[in-house]
């Protein structure tokens, strides 16, 4: 059988499969094509259901069991799991990791707060298409269009323009592909970067939008006047369940942990299955060490399944896996790690196109790329794998966690010790260091 996968610039990759292929081998095939393979967990094959829905194909399942209508089946390539452009390794993955950012800017879904992140996020754009352009007019066109999509002041846009400009000078020089990697560390600023959005109603008929992003879940009720997200860490949720149409969820709420439970009413049961996924799938990549047996081995029959377990319990027909993840974002990581720098190992380092941290000033080769990725690795906070380490835990001493992070800690979570204080501590940055710029 055939499938169309397409890129976010709209690019069409064929693939050819067997008619019984799960979702994995598409998406390996496409990334083998595109030079990412090394890095694949990152990224997944959304399809439209019947209704218009975009839902994630699940990679350990048939694909002809999941995708309705006959082939060729079309899906669209896009980043499921966002994180910070210096994890990346490899410079294609980050190119992919750039076109998605930039639809999403296109489409509205990730916005930057105010003029001036809007004028860098531009001035990057532009630095990343045309590099050092000289066609003034080309530019300003290109400005105007990305001023009126992300909501620049209309009133001001001679000024705007202007300062783009200004800003765009200073990046003379600069490579397309340095600026690709400013512009997915601009966006990864935003308070909604990586979220996956579900809108749902609550018991009493509210609206609600519910985002499921890196560091949890946020909820937001557009209907109210002064509307503010309320933000839920991963380590706040108890549990969650999805029954039909309906998604429930266990967290523990305000200074006393109260537990509360937050209901949400979905149009479609596949719309509560897939939130469930969505929460289950990104709190185990961005949070734990490793995934679970228990989220790795969940499967439901279909009706034929059903009746051949009664009769064969071991029997594989009829069942279909409820998540597809299987390694944690820390996992992906350092399997690609190990991965590139094996292959740096046994070819000339001049063919690898490892490139970590900063593009500016780019590693010489994949071993100085390599050192610099443990040394970004030692200094990051273990818990939200995000801010740098910067305090120390008492009596343990063990120096794992940001600021944001201590604060939720009440026993250590690398020796399980009671923490009776934590102290600031000043750990040199990467900034700090000398020849290293982050």
């Amino acid at each position: 059988m055939w499938c169309l996968v397409s890129q976010p610039n709209a690019v069409v990759i064929e693939v050819r499969l067997d008619h019984k292929a799960k979702g994995l081998e598409c998406l390996e095939k496409v990334c083998e094509c595109l030079g990412i393979n090394k890095e694949c967990d990152y990224f997944g094959l959304q399809y439209k259901t019947v209704k218009g829905q975009d839902v994630w194909l699940n990679l350990r399942n048939l694909i002809e069991h999941q995708v309705a209508g006959v082939h060729p089946y079309r899906f669209a390539l896009r980043v499921k799991f966002w994180v910070p452009p210096h994890l990346l390794l490899q410079e294609s993955t980050r190119h992919q990791f750039y076109l998605h950012a930039k639809l999403e800017l296109c489409e509205g879904r990730l916005r930057p707060t105010d003029s001036q992140a809007i004028c860098r996020t531009i001035a990057l754009l532009a630095q990343a298409e045309f590099g050092d352009c000289n066609d003034s007019v080309a530019l300003v066109q290109f400005f105007t269009y990305w001023c009126e999509h992300l909501g620049a002041s209309k009133d001001d846009d001679e000024f705007i323009i202007d300062h783009i400009q200004s800003i765009q000078s200073e990046m003379k020089g600069m490579k397309q592909t340095t600026a690709e990697y400013w512009l997915i560390k601009e966006v990864s600023g935003l308070q909604n970067f990586g979220e996956e959005v579900f809108e749902g109603r609550t018991t009493n008929g509210s609206s609600v939008l519910v985002g499921v992003g890196p560091h949890g879940i946020s909820l937001e009720h557009p209907d109210q006047v002064d509307h503010e997200k309320q933000m839920i860490p991963y380590t706040a949720i108890r549990s969650a369940a999805s029954h039909r149409r309906v998604f429930e969820m266990w967290y523990l709420a305000g200074v006393e942990h109260s537990e509360t439970l937050f209901v949400l009413k979905l149009e479609s049961s596949l719309g509560a299955n897939t939130l469930y996924r969505a929460l289950t799938e990104k709190h185990a990549f961005y949070s734990c060490e490793t995934v679970r047996g228990a989220v790795t081995s969940q499967y439901i029959r279909d009706l034929k399944g059903t009746i051949i377990s009664i009769f064969n319990e071991d029997s594989p027909l009829g069942k279909k896996y409820v998540f597809d993840i299987q390694r944690t974002c820390r996992e992906v990581h350092d399997n690609a790690r190990r991965a590139l720098y094996e292959k740096q190992n046994n070819v000339t380092p001049s063919s690898s196109s490892v490139v970590l941290s900063s593009p500016e000033p780019e590693p010489t080769t994949s071993q100085d790329s390599y050192k610099l990725a443990k040394l970004i690795d030692a200094l990051t906070c273990r818990i939200c794998m995000d801010a740098t380490i910067d305090h120390v835990f008492f009596p343990c001493g063990h120096v794992i966690a940001c600021g944001t992070c201590v604060k939720r800690c009440e026993t250590c979570p690398l020796c399980r010790g009671t923490i009776d204080e934590s102290r600031h501590v000043f750990i040199p940055t990467l900034a700090d260091l000398p020849g290293l710029h982050h």
